[in-house]
């Protein structure tokens, strides 16, 4: 019997919840280091959309984007690369710069947040697949 572990849909979601963290963090910390860069717009990743993309199982729209991948062992890796917009709505300062330090502090607060609960929850999981097979062994 042959199964595929790494094809689980939950540790697919999980990865692209974890890659889409990191690009949200990376964007998060431009727009810190861009501070006061005059005429500088805020950016920031959609959590809505990958959300709903996860939540929903979405995973043929997001496998279409991946069609050039290589696959390995008949998994191809989806792509993960969120979408990243300038933030509307934000008051702007005479040099045309809109960051805001406490919300770009806030955002980066709730995503540190968020990678230590899936890393957590990741990190569950495997110790599930590695107690199966611990079991496996010796029964």
């Amino acid at each position: 019997m042959k199964v595929g572990l790494f094809q689980d849909p939950t540790l697919e979601a999980m990865g692209t919840y974890m890659t889409r963290l990191a690009r949200r963090q990376q964007v998060v910390a431009s727009n810190i280091a861009n501070i006061d860069t005059p005429g500088y717009r805020t950016r920031d990743v959609d959590f809505r959309l990958t959300m709903q993309e996860l939540l929903s199982g979405d995973q043929v729209r997001m496998r279409s984007r991946a069609a050039d991948r290589p696959q390995v062992m008949g998994w191809a890796p989806i792509s993960v690369e969120p979408e990243v917009f300038e933030a509307e709505g934000l008051t702007m300062r005479a040099d045309r710069n809109n960051v805001d330090i406490d919300r770009e502090l806030l955002k980066l607060g709730e995503t540190s947040f968020a990678y230590a609960m899936i890393t957590h929850l990741l990190r569950s999981r495997f110790r599930t697949i590695a107690s199966a097979i611990q079991e496996g062994r010796s029964g």
